[in-house]
């Protein structure tokens, strides 16, 4: 009887040691599983985040075709404007000799400014800037 009391009793204790371990996988089973839904929200949080950025990408390609549109006509005026000055130059030799003839020191001094390291510095050159002459005729609004 001795005997079947300790087997009973060491059953007993193999049986509390078993269900320990059990709820100890139990435990990391559900750790595991919340650690794996964790991670499919991350992968589609991961996913939109990347469907935005492809969408914003497609978004900035068709900006620069507009953008190298405009250049492209912006550059085709410009030339026309150029090729226009020049032919007006060449027919009329006072627009040429106007055209030739160096700037009221005045303006060209508007055309001068110093070399600046930040953009501080070229602030600070505009608010200290003197002032222009005064023309003796009031300022139209």
């Amino acid at each position: 009887m001795r005997v079947a009391v300790i087997l009973l009793l060491a059953s007993l204790l193999l049986l509390a040691l078993a269900l320990t371990g059990l709820q100890s996988v139990r435990n990391r089973l559900a750790a595991a599983n919340e650690s794996i839904s964790q991670l499919k929200r991350d992968l589609k949080d991961s996913g939109q985040a990347l469907d935005e950025l492809k969408a914003s990408a497609k978004r900035n390609e068709r900006a620069q075709v507009v953008l190298r549109g405009q250049i492209v006509a912006a550059h085709a005026l410009a030339t026309r404007r150029n090729q226009t000055i020049m032919r007006l130059l060449n027919e009329n030799e006072t627009l040429r000799n106007w055209y030739q003839s160096p700037l009221p020191d005045d303006v060209a001094r508007l055309h001068n400014r110093p070399e600046f390291a930040t953009p501080d510095g070229y602030l600070r050159w505009l608010s200290e800037g003197e002032q222009l002459p005064d023309t003796g005729q009031p300022a139209e609004n």
